[in-house]
């Protein structure tokens, strides 16, 4: 039993060992990864911060090589301020202009939109008038269309039940006629005397 015992505890610290070699392996995997990252982002650093240097002294070059323009003559800012105002002078009387246009441009637009206004008032005016005189004629006239309709009703019954009368009475006299005829009665009685064709006996 001490044996099987030991054999197993080998066994699983075997196990365990491989385990750890495993993850010791992973974890030296991650830390190359890791160092390799930290190696380039360094070097990115390191190369932005000479480029930047670089042009940071150019910049600076650049500022120490510039000269200065002299300053402006007094004659010259004064036709400078003439030509400004002159300019803005000319653009007021620009906008004046286009003011007093808008307005009489106003006051054409709002008195022709009254005026037009005014004329569909009036339309509107008459035309309610109209239908107002129209719906007064309609209800005088009701209850003439009424009974036009009630007439006509009525006669459109009437006429299909004189034509049914008519059918009937027709067929009526046709089959009482076709009896007459068949029965020799009334003055159909001529037909009586008349010779019938011989009919064929019956054979024995």
């Amino acid at each position: 039993m001490t044996l099987m015992t030991i054999i197993e505890e080998l066994k699983m610290k075997s196990c365990q060992f491989s385990v750890e070699l495993r993850d010791a392996d992973q974890i030296i995997a991650t830390l190359r990864d890791q160092r390799s990252d930290e190696y380039l982002n360094a070097s990115t650093r390191l190369c932005y911060t000479e480029k930047w240097l670089q042009a940071r002294a150019e910049s600076l070059e650049l500022e120490c090589n510039i000269k200065r323009e002299p300053l402006p003559r007094t004659d010259h800012e004064q036709r400078v301020h003439d030509e400004l105002l002159k300019a803005y002078s000319l653009q007021i009387a620009e906008r004046e202009k286009s003011l007093e246009y808008w307005h009489s441009r106003y006051a054409v637009d709002t008195a022709t939109i009254n005026r037009r206004l005014k004329e569909k008032a009036d339309q509107f005016r008459c035309v309610s008038a109209r239908r107002a005189e129209l719906q007064k004629l309609y209800d005088l006239h009701e209850g003439e269309m009424r009974a036009w309709l009630t007439f006509k009703k009525e006669r459109a019954a009437r006429l299909l039940r004189e034509k049914r009368l008519r059918d009937s009475a027709t067929r009526i006299q046709a089959w009482w006629r076709g009896v007459m005829v068949r029965r020799a009665l009334g003055a159909f009685r001529h037909l009586r005397n008349a010779k019938k064709l011989p009919t064929k006996g019956k054979k024995k």
